[in-house]
């Protein structure tokens, strides 16, 4: 054994004697195999889901990085919000033509195959109705 001499050996059998009750504990072997059998039963999707919750908030550890992971990209989007909507580049799309219909300027140039197309349709349908 080791230099502690009795009392180290004592603690070694109590330990040993505790783990071999706990194998042989019927409770304990029936909540093993009921968890067991619940696994089991589920989906591959829910083993995945299960898994990955089980891993994620099964320490404290994992469980304040995770805290504190979602808390920064929160951070990041309210920053990032922030910025865009208070920062002067806005302007910059009215004075481009090809992004001005995003903001509510100018919208693009009619094409015949674009608005100017279903709007003479529209005209066209409208007159034959006023003509009847």
């Amino acid at each position: 054994a080791r230099g502690g001499g009795r009392g180290d050996r004592d603690l070694d059998l109590e330990a040993l004697e505790q783990r071999y009750e706990a194998s042989v504990d019927p409770f304990r072997q029936f909540n093993r195999a009921e968890r067991q059998r619940k696994f089991n039963e589920m989906s591959p999707m829910e083993k995945i889901v299960f898994i990955v919750a089980k891993t994620t908030l099964g320490s404290k550890e994992m469980r304040t990085a995770l805290f504190f992971y979602v808390l920064a990209m929160h951070l990041l989007v309210f920053v990032t919000t922030y910025h865009w909507s208070h920062s002067s580049t806005c302007d910059s799309f009215h004075s481009q033509e090809a992004l001005a219909h995003f903001h509510g300027g100018v919208p693009l140039p009619e094409t015949p195959s674009g608005v100017a197309a279903a709007s003479a349709a529209m005209d066209t349908m409208n007159a034959a109705l006023d003509s009847t």
